[in-house]
């Protein structure tokens, strides 16, 4: 431990630091004061690093900064309300961790405790008791209850209200002092040390209660999520369901996992679809998306996730329901994907219950996978069944076609939290048939126009994280075929090349057929047909560039002869592609002449 004068001055040193680099993230510290938990985790990803630097250099120990660290976000989340200046919420985090260090080193001396949920109460002073958890879980579940009567997608909503529901039954399963010393740990920000002198007991004999109780807790959280009676409340069975899973032929397989197991799901729903219909109709027959840095094929993932599936969704006649989220601290590189999720605990009361309700209401769940077979590492699946006795869930994976099982901690703890749910919307089959012509040429309208805009828009997805960038249309063409021309210091990967071929390559190919299919009249039909010709060309190119470089794991490198090889097959689609971009907007324009209706 550090001497008293070396303390003060580390913690002055870190002060004027924190000051020097006040927050210019003003717009996400107002966000997160008014309650925005998104908000809040946005400034964790980009201040944890930090914290932790503060509380090493306070502590000197890089284990116990990671400890002191996980407490000050907890006590910062709870305080934000109290942050008066958004300004200066560097500062403010960095005496957060430097009382919580000191504390930590102090081992039991005193500490000021603050009022929790300040912004709450600021905003409903009197109506709650904000020293009581009964209280605050209580008002808690009202607010969330409420906010899903108001929200059009409550799915979110209501598993958040579930998960109050469920920690304030399941504390009831504590003696009175396990549950008081828990409180005063978990919720009051207490030190074991701090609680055994209140209690005139051991800093031993505190851990064992936090220990005792936390088992006490998992257990009893376990028998709330099966819908058990609590203690010892009689047997009841435990539930299971397994959906039939609809037979899914090799033909009918599309390479971009999202699109295919919406196929699926909607034919296990009895709404069986024309894959080519489709993939133009989602807009990913038309995408083109390659990384700045690599050629990794993470640029198929990267696109809005929720916006673009509850788009399609209804485009095809369904409102979907989401529950979305993201751990913190998990090294996945797909997150710059849901970089804008809020950031989840790690709780089965957040997921399960969705799962359960979609299943016995005979839908199966869209569920992003992050352990799927290789050689695929993250994919779209389909829950279709559970099993609360044995913990588990039925789900497709993409290279097993018998599928597979995950347990219900491994769908807990997903770092990258995506579930979703459709429900046909009514029409009670009264549609004429001339209003459905009608929406299918709106729709092939909207795929036209989402391919031309998306193709002269170099940067059609950006995500939040700086390290993270990426080309779009026509534009990416030019940066994958750099990635093959940097020179021998810098081959491109390998893997990632074959992957990318092997999407983009059936991916035009679907292009070409759905552009031969739009219900389009006239001139526009013309140029539709000849848009379809010319992206049948970059289909040949690109599976010509898929033989040379196939999607095989190999740690062979790609040679400098190799790289030119595929580089001119690259120009060679670029030139289609960009010839079936033009007579897209010409068909745009037919359209706009009023030569269909």
């Amino acid at each position: 431990m550090r001497d008293g004068n070396g303390l003060d001055r580390e913690n002055a040193k870190n002060e004027e630091e924190a000051r020097e680099g006040a927050d210019p993230g003003r717009e996400l510290a107002e966000r997160a004061r008014a309650g925005d938990t998104e908000a809040f985790g946005e400034l964790i990803e980009r201040h944890r690093s930090r914290a932790k630097g503060w509380a090493e250099r306070i502590t000197g120990d890089p284990h116990l900064a990671d400890d002191i660290v996980q407490d000050a976000l907890i006590r910062a989340f709870m305080h934000i309300g109290s942050l008066q200046d958004a300004n200066r919420f560097l500062p403010w985090l960095h005496r957060i961790v430097r009382n919580q260090a000191n504390m930590r080193l102090r081992r039991g001396g005193p500490h000021r405790r603050e009022k929790p949920f300040a912004s709450f109460e600021a905003r409903e002073r009197g109506s709650v008791d904000w020293d009581s958890l009964d209280s605050i879980l209580d008002h808690l579940t009202r607010s969330a209850g409420k906010a899903a009567m108001k929200e059009e997608d409550p799915a979110e909503h209501l598993m958040r209200k579930e998960m109050y529901e469920t920690i304030h039954s399941v504390l009831h399963c504590l003696t009175k002092k396990e549950r008081t010393i828990f409180e005063a740990f978990f919720f009051k920000q207490l030190s074991p040390d701090e609680i055994a002198a209140m209690y005139g007991m051991t800093t031993g004999s505190i851990y064992t209660y936090i220990h005792r109780s936390r088992q006490k807790l998992r257990q009893e959280q376990i028998r709330v999520s099966l819908g058990l009676p609590p203690e010892k409340g009689g047997a009841v069975l435990a539930g299971c369901k397994m959906l039939k899973l609809t037979e899914w032929p090799s033909h009918a397989f599309v390479p971009t996992t999202l699109v295919d197991r919406l196929g699926h799901m909607m034919a296990m729903m009895g709404d069986s679809q024309d894959m080519t219909e489709l993939m133009g109709l989602s807009g990913f027959a038309f995408r083109m998306q390659i990384s700045d840095k690599t050629t990794f094929s993470d640029g198929v993932y990267m696109f809005d996730w929720r916006e673009t599936l509850v788009s399609l969704a209804r485009d095809l006649g369904y409102e979907a329901a989401l529950v979305c989220g993201q751990l913190s601290d998990f090294p996945v590189p797909l997150l710059g994907a849901v970089e804008k999720f809020p950031v989840v605990l790690p709780i089965e009361e957040a997921v399960l219950p969705f799962i359960r309700q979609t299943i016995d209401s005979g839908r199966p769940v869209l569920y992003f996978d992050t352990s799927a077979a290789r050689p695929f590492v993250h994919e779209w699946s389909l829950i279709y069944g559970y099993d609360d006795e044995r913990r588990v869930v039925h789900l497709t994976d993409a290279m097993r076609t018998e599928g597979k099982t995950l347990s219900y901690d491994d769908v807990t703890d997903n770092p990258v939290r995506f579930l979703a749910a459709l429900t046909r919307q009514a029409d009670n089959g009264q549609v004429p048939s001339v209003s459905r012509q009608s929406k299918r040429r709106r729709l092939a309208e909207k795929a036209v126009r989402f391919a031309v805009a998306f193709a002269k828009d170099r940067r059609a997805y950006c995500p939040m994280t700086s390290y993270l960038r990426y080309s779009t249309g026509l534009a990416a063409y030019d940066v994958w075929i750099g990635h093959l021309r940097r020179g021998p210091g810098s081959p491109p990967n390998r893997y990632g090349m074959g992957q990318l071929a092997y999407v983009y390559s059936r991916t035009r190919s679907y292009a070409a057929g759905y552009l031969r299919t739009v219900p389009f009249e006239g001139d526009a039909m013309r140029f539709a047909l000849l848009a379809s010709e010319a992206y049948e060309q970059v289909g040949h190119a690109l599976a010509e560039l898929e033989e040379t470089v196939p999607f095989v794991k190999t740690s062979e490198l790609m040679g400098a002869e190799l790289c030119e090889q595929c580089a001119e097959l690259l120009e060679k689609a670029k030139i289609f592609e960009a010839s079936a971009i033009g007579y897209l907007e010409k068909t745009i324009k037919e359209i706009e002449k009023g030569t269909i209706c």
